[in-house]
């Protein structure tokens, strides 16, 4: 058994660009949803309503905290409207599926989306039932990460021992809070940029770096990590 295998019992995974490519597209379609919401909303331009989403983004964690923080928006609609998406694009990669299934221990997906998003691509990625839980915004009160309040909230709510869980997240200051409680960090670098993301002054909070999530775990899997 792995050093990872052998004092990890939990696997917390985030969802998008993590379980699946970051090249996928399904990012782009919630963006420019998200993009025309805003517009529609506060009655300004597409050009306009981007400049605040990107904002928002940046200083609220999500653009809908940004949105209900400022201007009251009922999150439930504002979700339910931007994940109205071509879901056929994105398809199972049975490698990494594979290696997921030879973990011990519980599977948990954490994520910023909402449950039927979360729902509708385990479902294209063939993973339905299969993790143990799905932590969701809305379970977390639509506060999103990297605040450090849903992060305990996982913690209590699973009764989960932070020294033998494990995280795993594409945007490296997500991993910030996840060190912080006490779980092991693995980064993803998907090799995107992501302008919200602080990078240089997360990597001291990330206690693995990977490009390829299948290939770490297959090393993990093999007690190669």
């Amino acid at each position: 058994m792995s050093k990872l295998q052998s004092r990890i019992n939990t696997w917390i995974f985030d969802l998008d660009n993590t379980l699946y490519s970051a090249d996928s597209g399904i990012f782009q379609q919630v963006h420019d949803l998200m993009g025309k919401y805003v517009s529609s909303y506060l009655n300004i331009s597409i050009d306009e309503a981007k400049k605040i989403q990107r904002s928002y983004y940046k200083e609220h964690g999500t653009t809908l905290r940004g949105m209900m923080d400022n201007h009251g928006v009922n999150p439930d609609h504002f979700l339910a409207e931007v994940h109205k998406l071509d879901y056929s694009i994105v398809g199972p990669n049975h490698q990494l599926n594979k290696e997921l299934k030879k973990l011990s221990g519980r599977k948990i997906i954490y994520t910023n989306a909402n449950m039927q998003h979360a729902l509708s691509v385990l479902d294209r990625l063939e993973l339905s039932n299969f993790f143990d839980e799905i932590f969701d915004i809305k379970m977390a009160n639509y506060v999103p990460k990297p605040e450090i309040k849903p992060y305990e909230e996982i913690i209590k709510k699973y009764n989960l021992n932070p020294n033998s869980s494990a995280m795993f997240d594409d945007i490296a200051k997500n991993l910030v809070p996840a060190k912080n409680v006490g779980f092991t960090s693995i980064w993803i670098d998907a090799g995107y940029e992501n302008f919200s993301d602080d990078i240089k002054s997360s990597k001291k909070f990330l206690d693995f770096t990977t490009t390829n999530l299948h290939l770490f775990l297959e090393k993990v899997n093999k007690g190669n990590i």
